[in-house]
């Protein structure tokens, strides 16, 4: 299928030009650019165009993006004046100014109130205990720097909303998604998975069928399921979902379903319908339910059905004892990966490369399904029936050969993938992920097709989640994060990648550059003419259809094409990916997965193939590290790409999340572990090129450095508490001004964070909740990732962690979050139980010592003693967590708080041996207090923690 382009107008101004961007709509263009049908003379005409550096005019976006009150727009955010066919397919919209610059003018007073507060204390020194003093100093400042990293990137929030109607006006000819003409681009879609026990294979398959059922042109939608086990027991469910998606998607598009995903569907207490009547969407969706619920049955049985075959099969080959007992497909053929018996080059870390077509490259004209029958009781007679290509890959492992985890099972799909469909945009989801809005995929092309786009490298969505429990125990939504950091960072360079939910340009992932680099961006001009090109080609983009041919093979790569590795198939893959239109249609028209495309697949999956080539530092996912998402999307930054932050609703994405304490600590121990591993590896973001936006550094240099916060976060959450026991205070006679910092401190940190709150769109309850969790983190797992970092960086010894598990432990059926109050003891749980018993003890102590006359001055000893709960406050859920199912009652935690309490309490005031000589005892820890009162010490002890 050829597409054309015609010559439009740019936004401001008539002059006509082409556009290096290849899409059949201009993406560069912001009037009439509607495509149409062209011959193959008006393709070399676009391409011949592109090679001469013809570029639109560049909107630049302003450095607060135009508000909808300020520029006459309706609500929806579209210009009135615009005609339909000639809007963005993406509009940005500011936060408003009456959030936003109290925000801006808050950060600089707290900021000023914070130096003069350090000042404050560095002129008043503890001489009696130095090194407290000194300690103290530090971890203020590093709290303070901290403080600043994440909030600097926080200047500039913005709203990008895409325009699916403008979209469909511009890309979408008759019949759309269903069929005739789209002159939409490839999507590849990823799907990974490890463990089909550890990751429930009813999960996969939902996600699988989610996205076959997507609202995207069949032919130009293939997914990819990697199965990094490599076991029969992934494949076989991936081909039962095959079977089951022949119902399920002809269903979706007849009656607009909502969600996509089966098992979330069928979980909904309505059933909203769009077809010709509800007498007819009943019927189906019953026939629908009762298939899926036979699916469910098969999916659920396919373990026990593959070993009860094996053992059919094994028994009449008569095996002796000690012989393999192979695995068996139904076909009676040998399975070539895992087998049930593991055996030699038949088990996980050692099995040959599998790729199968479960689905092929469907046709390119509508393929309408059978009237209703006996044998079929769904209408289908005005429905496209066709499915997108669906294909399993396992690449091949050996022993001696490092498979670099996940990031190596994406970098062989992106090989496979270029040679079978070579999609110009490529979207990785996890296996736990589905797709809950149909339109997700238009939306998130929306930001790769617009004005200026051709220099964004991928989109990210945020991550939403269910299955959590109501009070969200261990922040597992983390909307700060998303809807807070990233939206702000959409204002910079954009967000960071996440490692799911994130859709690519395919020659981002190639090392390619992108065809203008922008550095300083809006906010800082100049930095683009001091450090870096405001403007330049790379060969890669400029390759013509007509020079393609002449060229031979290769064309321009931006790198040696040895390090693609040895495949010509798939370097011949490289250049056509540059040019995403006219090539893609032409691609995809051609794709036949033969024997020789499928032996090409597979050998570019081969364990040894990677070898002396750029995979893994300069091309594809970035390996070294644990959270390989974020290096990869950081390396894309550093050659001065940028990023869109897409959120729509109803929410693009949804998946699951570990509501187990000690799943959640270990999987945020693996994400700190890889922030400080980037820290200290060549990736290091103070080293980044110049092509990196300023502000956009400082967010990656809060990101490697966050963990680092634990250190002082243990002192400051156990000396105060241990001040009332040993009498040496942090700040040991608080004046005037002290109070006033303090309080300005204090306050403008509150206002912020209602601020945020706003602008963010989250509510406060989350922002407690994030808080309460980021102290639990801070004093377990960030710890230990400190620790094992720096184990690693002197001794050079690897880390290894084990795939967080997502198979509840519970009944899900007789309580849904039966996982949230499972114990499962680790080393990661000492360190906050001990913080809270300091805290518990010091506010006893303290408590005791005014009871007994020890200390007189009782109001200050009150606001150590409200920091001190200020801490168990914060540590309130994990607690919650270690009692189990106890911990369903909130004040069971209370009772066991209260009790520690008065038991430290009585103790301390009956027991002789614990005062010397002084007060009303004789407390010698008093002395360090003050003057001594005919009953007591005076306290003038006070700590703080800003």
């Amino acid at each position: 299928m050829a597409a054309g382009q015609q010559q439009a107008s740019g936004g401001g101004g008539g002059a006509k030009h082409g556009c290096v961007c290849g899409f059949p709509v201009c993406a560069c263009a912001g009037a009439a650019a509607v495509a149409s049908a062209a011959s193959s003379a008006d393709m070399d005409r676009v391409a011949v165009a592109a090679t001469e550096g013809q570029i639109g005019a560049v909107n630049d976006e302003s450095w607060i993006a135009v508000d909808l009150s300020d520029d006459g727009l309706s609500a929806d955010g579209a210009d009135p004046g615009v005609a339909l066919e000639d809007r963005p397919v993406f509009r940005t919209e500011k936060i408003k100014g009456v959030l936003l610059h109290p925000y801006r003018v808050l950060i600089f007073v707290r900021l000023i109130a914070f130096t003069l507060f350090v000042i404050w204390r560095i002129s008043h020194r503890n001489p009696d205990t130095l090194w407290l003093w000194v300690t103290s100093i530090a971890g203020e400042f590093w709290f303070g720097f901290s403080w600043l990293l994440d909030q600097l990137p926080k200047l500039n929030p913005i709203n990008r909303v895409p325009d699916l109607a403008a979209l469909r006006q511009r890309f979408d000819r008759a019949g759309g998604a269903g069929g005739g003409t789209s002159l939409l681009p490839g999507l590849d879609v990823f799907v990974t998975t490890a463990d089909p026990f550890k990751e429930p294979i009813l999960s996969t398959a939902n996600s699988v069928l989610s996205i076959l059922a997507a609202d995207y042109p069949v032919e130009r939608n293939t997914c990819y399921l990697s199965d990094d086990s490599g076991m029969l027991l992934t494949y076989e469910a991936m081909a039962e979902a095959a079977k089951f998606a022949t119902v399920w998607v002809p269903f979706c598009r007849k009656h607009g379903i909502e969600p996509r995903g089966p098992e979330s569907y069928f979980d909904l207490k309505s059933h909203p319908y769009m077809g010709r009547s509800q007498e007819d969407f009943v019927n189906d969706r019953r026939r629908v339910r009762k298939d899926y619920d036979e699916f469910k049955a098969r999916i659920n049985g396919l373990d026990h059905d593959i070993k009860q075959r094996s053992d059919a099969y094994n028994a009449a080959r008569g095996l002796k004892d000690g012989e393999p007992r192979a695995t068996w497909m139904a076909d009676g053929t040998q399975w070539e990966g895992t087998w049930v018996e593991p055996s030699e080059n038949h088990r996980k870390g050692d099995h040959a490369g599998i790729v199968l077509v479960l689905l092929n490259h469907p046709s390119h004209s509508r393929q309408l399904g059978p009237p209703a029958s006996a044998d079929n009781p769904l209408d289908l007679s005005m429905v496209d029936v066709r499915l997108p290509m669906l294909v399993y890959v396992s690449r091949e492992k050996r022993p001696g050969h490092n498979h670099q985890k996940k990031a190596g099972a994406m970098n062989a799909l992106t090989r496979c993938s270029a040679v079978l469909s070579n999609s110009p945009f490529i979207l990785n989801l996890d296996c736990d992920h589905y797709i809950n809005n149909s339109q997700a995929l238009r939306a998130g092309i929306c930001f790769m097709l617009g004005r200026d786009s051709d220099t964004v490298a991928f989109v990210q969505f945020p991550q939403r989640f269910e299955g959590v429990d109501p009070t969200d125990l261990y922040a597992n939504h983390n909307r700060i994060f998303f809807d807070g950091t990233l939206r702000a960072l959409d204002g910079m360079q954009g967000p960071i990648y996440v490692g799911t939910g994130c859709l690519f340009r395919r020659i981002t992932l190639y090392g390619f550059d992108p065809p203008r680099i922008n550095v300083g961006g809006p906010c800082f001009p100049a930095l683009s003419g001091m450090f870096a090109k405001a403007k330049y080609e790379k060969p890669g983009l400029e390759l013509t259809t007509k020079a393609a041919v002449a060229k031979g093979k290769h064309g321009f790569l931006p790198m040696p094409k040895k390090s693609y590795g040895k495949s010509d198939a798939f370097a011949d893959t490289i250049p056509m990916a540059s040019h995403p239109s006219p090539f893609a249609a032409a691609a995809a028209a051609a794709v036949v997965a033969d024997e020789a495309t499928i032996a090409e697949a597979v050998a570019v999956c081969a364990a040894a193939y990677e070898k002396k080539t750029g995979w893994g530092s300069d091309i594809g996912w970035v390996y070294g590290t644990v959270t390989e998402d974020v290096v990869t999307g950081y390396r894309m930054h550093i050659k001065g790409w940028r990023s869109r932050y897409c959120s729509i609703y109803p929410h693009a994405f949804i998946g699951t999340a570990p509501i187990n304490l000690t799943e959640r600590l270990f999987q945020v121990l693996r994400w700190s572990t890889g922030s400080l591993e980037i820290f200290f590896s060549r990736n290091n973001p103070l080293f980044g090129s110049t092509f990196l936006h300023p502000l956009q550094r400082v967010a990656y240099i809060n990101i490697t450095t966050y963990p680092f916060t634990a250190i002082f976060l243990i002192f400051y959450t156990t000396v105060p508490a241990l001040s009332f026991v040993t009498g040496h205070f942090i700040v040991q006679r608080p004046t005037t001004m002290f109070y006033v910092y303090l309080a300005i401190v204090l306050g403008t940190l509150l206002i912020l964070a209602v601020l945020e709150v706003k602008w963010a769109g989250v509510t406060v309850f989350e922002w407690f909740r994030n808080g309460q969790f980021w102290m639990t983190a801070s004093c377990s797992a960030y710890l230990a990732a400190v620790c094992q970092v720096l184990v690693k960086v002197v001794f050079r010894r690897d880390i290894s962690f084990k795939l967080t598990s997502k198979q509840p432990a519970g009944d899900e059926k007789k309580d849904p979050y039966a996982d949230l109050y499972v114990v499962r003891w680790t080393w990661l749980m000492v360190t906050p139980i001990i913080i809270i018993l300091v805290n518990i003890i010091g506010s006893a102590v303290a408590f005791a010592k005014v009871l007994d006359g020890e200390w007189t001055h009782w109001l200050k000893v009150a606001g150590g003693v409200f920091f001190n709960f200020w801490v168990l406050f914060h540590l309130y859920p994990f607690a919650k967590g270690i009692l189990g199912r106890h911990g369903k009652t909130p004040v069971v935690v209370l009772v066991w708080w209260a009790f520690t309490f008065v038991i430290t309490a009585v103790l301390y005031i009956n027991i002789p041996h614990i005062h010397g000589p002084g007060g009303k005892h004789g407390g010698a820890i008093g002395r360090h207090g003050g003057d001594a009162h005919h009953h007591g010490k005076k306290f003038d002890g006070y700590y703080l923690w800003p």
